[in-house]
């Protein structure tokens, strides 16, 4: 009875988490020209539309263009980070862990704010710059908790066996660490890529007119009414991020036979 009822209700926790975008995307093959469920016939016209809608081709090329800027920086950067607070004394270790996640915890619209304010105060005049500040910002802490995982089951043998050979830091970080952390790093990447990509309330502050990425581009849409364009580039965007969560899960399962084989 207890197996059948966690049966139930995860099943329904699915419905709930699932339900809304399959809606979406079912939706946007209306024939209609607003968003209804169940659709009106079926037609692909509003996913031909988005071809000639130049203001949603150049919002889609500024976000692959700023998740991409961004999944650079916060890889680097939070990776550092979690280098940093491996060989930090535990008795600071976790406050300082504490520190490096606290941008998940402020409400983004708060950390919005306060990212424009400072765009403002430098004078910072490239909307691709601020936005990719603002994204690196809230995404670090993603790579520091992913590849500090990471190095707290790698072996510290390892390094002091490089280094006892006589590798200086450069040689073990490029040779030993980053090859160990290779999936960690590339899980990383993939998701400060869908989160940057789908940011909206930190974008929403600093991007202009000429630079809007697609996600405020979406969000102008929706203020007019339940476009079936909106529900076509969403549900692009719904089976992209469906796209790199499943490659994510076939390579770190490749990874795992790696490691039993070896």
């Amino acid at each position: 009875m207890g197996r059948l009822l966690l049966n139930a209700v995860t099943g329904l926790v699915i419905v709930f988490l699932i339900g809304p975008l399959l809606i979406i995307m079912v939706g946007s093959f209306t024939t209609t020209t607003y968003i209804t469920f169940p659709p009106q016939g079926f037609t692909l016209h509003w996913y031909r539309e988005l071809l000639v809608m130049g203001d949603l081709l150049d919002a889609t090329i500024t976000s692959l263009i700023v998740a991409a800027l961004t999944s650079v920086a916060a890889t680097v950067i939070g990776t550092l980070a979690a280098l940093a607070l491996a060989q930090t004394e535990a008795v600071w270790r976790e406050q300082l862990r504490l520190f490096a996640i606290a941008p998940l915890v402020f409400p983004t619209v708060v950390t919005g704010v306060a990212l424009y304010d400072f765009v403002r105060g430098i004078d910072l005049e490239s909307v691709y710059v601020a936005l990719v500040i603002g994204h690196t910002l809230i995404t670090v802490p993603y790579v520091v908790r992913n590849v500090g995982a990471a190095l707290g089951g790698l072996d510290p043998a390892l390094s002091e066996a490089a280094a006892g050979l006589g590798a200086g830091w450069v040689r073990i970080g490029r040779e030993v660490l980053v090859p160990a952390l290779a999936p960690a790093l590339l899980v990383s990447v993939l998701l400060v890529f869908i989160v940057s990509f789908d940011q909206v309330s930190i974008s929403i502050f600093l991007a202009d007119s000429d630079t809007t990425p697609l996600p405020v581009r979406i969000y102008n849409y929706l203020e007019w009414g339940l476009d079936p364009r909106v529900a076509a580039i969403s549900s692009i965007t719904i089976v992209m991020a469906y796209a790199v969560v499943v490659a994510v899960q076939r390579l770190i399962r490749l990874d795992r036979v790696f490691g039993r084989a070896g």
